[in-house]
C-alpha cells in the first residue's frame, strides 16, 4: 500500500522522531533549529549554484558556522546531500499540500489541479534549478538517489489513484500504463533539455489536454 501525503511528509521530515529531522540526530528545539538553517542555505546554494557549491566549507561560511560546528551534524558529504535532499522534497510535498489539490473531492477536478499544480512548479525557473541539482545529487548518491525514486514512485501512484477513481472499471496493468505515460508528460515540463531550451509555445495545455484524454476526460 502506497503512503499517503502526509505519511510521506512525516517520513521524509523525520518530525516523528524526538530526536532526529530529515535523518540527522538534533535533540534539542535549538539543534532543530539549526539544522532547518543549515538545510534552507544549501537549498539556496543548490539552487544558485549546483552540487559543486555545495562543499562543507562554502556552506558553513554562509552559515556563519565552524566547520567542525557544521560537521557535527553531519558528518560526511552523503550525510549533507542526502539530508538536503529530505528537505527539498518535504518542502515541495507541503506545497502540494497546502495549495489542496489533492483535497478536492470531484475526481476530475482533483486530477486537472494536481496536474497543474505539477506543471505549474516545474516550470517555474528556481524550481527547475533545485530539480537539475536533485536529479544531479541521485545520480551520484545512493541517499540522495533512494529518496528521489521514493517521491517519482509517490507522485505515480497518486496519478494511478487518480485513474481508479475516474475510471475503476480499469484494469490494474492498465492503470499503471496510464499512471506512467501520464507522468512522463508531467516530467515534459521540467529540465529536461536544460535551462538555455525554450518550450514550444502551449506545452502545458497540451499536456494537460492529452493527460486527460488518457483517462478518459473531454480534452
Amino acid at each position: 500500500m502506497s503512503l499517503s501525503l502526509d505519511e510521506m511528509l512525516t517520513q521524509l521530515s523525520g518530525h516523528d522522531s524526538p530526536n532526529e529531522l530529515y535523518g540527522v540526530t538534533a535533540p534539542s528545539a535549538k539543534s532543530r533549529a539549526t539544522v532547518e538553517k543549515v538545510l534552507e542555505e544549501a537549498e539556496a546554494v543548490l539552487a544558485e549554484e549546483g552540487v559543486a557549491g555545495l562543499t562543507f566549507r562554502a556552506l558553513a561560511r554562509r552559515c556563519d558556522m565552524r566547520l567542525s560546528n557544521l560537521q557535527y551534524y553531519f558528518a560526511t558529504q552523503e550525510d549533507l546531500l542526502t539530508a538536503v535532499t529530505r528537505y527539498i522534497l518535504v518542502r515541495r510535498l507541503s506545497e502540494l499540500k497546502a495549495r489542496g489539490p489533492l483535497g478536492l473531492i470531484e475526481a476530475p477536478q482533483r486530477f486537472t489541479a494536481y496536474l497543474e499544480f505539477r506543471m505549474e512548479r516545474a516550470a517555474d525557473p528556481k524550481a527547475q534549478a533545485i530539480t537539475t541539482g536533485l536529479r544531479d545529487l541521485a545520480l551520484r548518491q545512493d541517499g540522495p538517489a533512494r529518496h528521489v525514486a521514493q517521491i517519482c514512485r509517490f507522485h505515480t501512484d497518486l496519478i494511478e489513484a487518480m485513474i481508479a477513481a475516474l475510471a475503476p472499471e480499469t484494469p490494474s496493468q492498465e492503470i499503471r500504463h496510464k499512471a506512467v505515460m501520464i507522468a512522463a508528460l508531467v516530467e515534459a515540463v521540467g529540465p529536461t533539455c536544460g535551462r538555455l531550451f525554450d518550450r514550444p509555445e502551449g506545452l502545458r495545455s497540451a499536456i494537460l489536454s492529452q493527460a486527460r484524454s488518457i483517462v478518459g476526460l473531454p480534452a
